[in-house]
């Protein structure tokens, strides 16, 4: 973060100031910004935020403790609770999210450099890691830490921002219309890249389309002279992709400004393609995963950078944790793909297992894919039905869900046993049975369901 003083919040908000030590404090520099009181570093300041389970204002006095600089509070908390902190540098606002939200827009106009926004269905965190690692060979990169990517975590990531920054890749999430154009208004990002459109969020958006007209948002808010990165094999973002100012095709097809060609797996089961006559490996598992480090080379080629450069840092790219881990126990193989799930990328997991060569079975633990809405069962069933064709040996799934992708596992008909688990504990206790040498074992299921908790048992057996 540069130097700021709370004088610049002052100047560029509309805050209320108290504070009832000498006037000279709101002059004082700042280090940095914080939610967390449990966290927060000296000289920073505390904003407290309410959400639908907790209330940061409970913790103001645990920030100070912590040496906060100051806290930013709403003006109903500090009507009720002045005379405790009366004593303490307090500004005062309607609203301490949109505060953080404003004065992280205004902080972003201090520097003049390129911005690329990422969203997508799947691929959001994997694609935003390969653009950052791929543009490092540019110049100094600031990224969201881990999946700091809503309407919290990007104007915290603005705030990291320094001097030393030369580019900022800014991942965007969403699950309804409009998030997406508001994390644009903060950030204002110069570029923007959709990775696919796919079923997530379905519960709110209702249907494919309605996820593309959200994700489109990103194109739309771009600055007036934007660039969009498109990808020509996902046919949702050809059709929905608005008029550019400019814009840049990659994919597999020839036609694409960046293409590439020959994608396959070594004899180790990871990704590989060729550019120009150059192989690059992805050294993470994952065929779809070759589309996401090409978008990371069609952002790269924008900005210049030589093809052997990128390739020498996509090799070098590690994805944070439960994104298709491999972890290697007792001479088995654990894909540990909890993070996340939706239809679109369960298909694609499964497909990951499928490649591996394998002489043991193949085993699929699985739990429920949430924010479906209506076609929660319909697509559970579609999961089930379509083990059929991965291979699969033994398929273990938990949650209510889950339930339908087992009774239409159990109708195909091929040789799988297939077993439901309303108890996770259950689950866990059986799989002792399961562990064998090389075995292959994926483990997916989103966030709620905190599937990595099975991958944590295994590790122990």
């Amino acid at each position: 973060m540069m130097d700021l003083t709370l004088n610049w919040f002052l100047e560029t908000q509309n805050y209320s100031f108290v504070y009832g030590g000498p006037v000279e404090k709101s002059n004082l520099p700042i280090s940095g910004i914080s939610i967390d009181s449990r966290t927060i570093r000296p000289h920073e300041v505390y904003f407290a935020l309410r959400g639908e389970n907790h209330d940061g204002h409970k913790f103001v006095r645990s920030a100070f403790d912590n040496m906060a600089k100051a806290a930013v509070v709403e003006g109903k908390w500090w009507q009720e609770n002045k005379s405790t902190f009366q004593e303490y540098p307090i500004l005062i606002v309607d609203d301490s999210l949109k505060a953080l939200q404003e004065s992280a827009t205004e902080y972003r106009k201090k520097f003049n450099i390129p911005v690329i926004g990422v969203t997508g269905t799947n691929g959001k965190t994997t694609t935003k890691e390969m653009v950052a690692a791929v543009l490092s060979e540019a110049g100094k990169v600031c990224k969201n830490e881990g999946n700091l990517n809503n309407h919290i975590g990007v104007p915290l990531t603005l705030f990291r921002l320094n001097d030393s920054h030369k580019i900022l890749v800014m991942e965007m999430g969403m699950n309804h219309l409009g998030e997406i154009a508001r994390l644009c208004e903060i950030a204002q990002p110069d570029f923007g890249l959709i990775t696919n459109i796919g079923h997530g969020h379905l519960e709110f958006l209702k249907t494919v389309e309605g996820v593309a007209k959200a994700k489109m948002e990103l194109f739309q808010y771009l600055t007036p002279n934007g660039t969009g990165f498109i990808n020509l094999d996902d046919s949702l973002i050809v059709k929905h992709t608005p008029e550019l100012k400019k814009s840049v095709t990659y994919g597999f097809r020839k036609e694409a400004n960046v293409a590439a060609e020959k994608p396959g797996t070594d004899k180790h089961g990871f990704p590989v393609m060729q550019i120009g006559g150059m192989e690059i490996k992805i050294n993470f598992m994952g065929h779809h995963n070759l589309i996401n480090a090409l978008a990371a080379i069609a952002v790269g080629t924008e900005f210049g950078l030589d093809a052997g450069r990128m390739k020498t840092a996509l090799e070098k790219v590690k994805l944070p944790g439960k994104r298709m881990e491999v972890l290697k126990h007792n001479d088995m193989l654990i894909l540990n793909d909890a993070y996340n799930a939706n239809p679109d990328s369960t298909l694609a997991a499964l497909e990951t297992l499928h490649a591996i060569p394998a002489s043991g079975r193949k085993i699929f633990i699985f739990g429920d894919m949430l924010e479906l809405g209506e076609q929660a069962i319909a697509e559970h069933a579609k999961i089930g039905e379509s083990l059929k064709n991965y291979g699969v040996n033994v398929f273990f799934a938990f949650g209510q869900l889950a339930f339908e992708a087992v009774q239409a596992a159990t109708k195909t008909g091929k040789n799988l046993t297939a077993k439901h688990f309303e108890d996770k504990k259950v689950l866990i206790g059986e799989l002792g049975e399961l562990l064998k040498e090389d075995q292959i074992i994926l483990v997916k299921g989103s966030r709620a369901m905190k599937m990595e908790e099975v991958v944590d048992a295994l590790l122990k057996k």
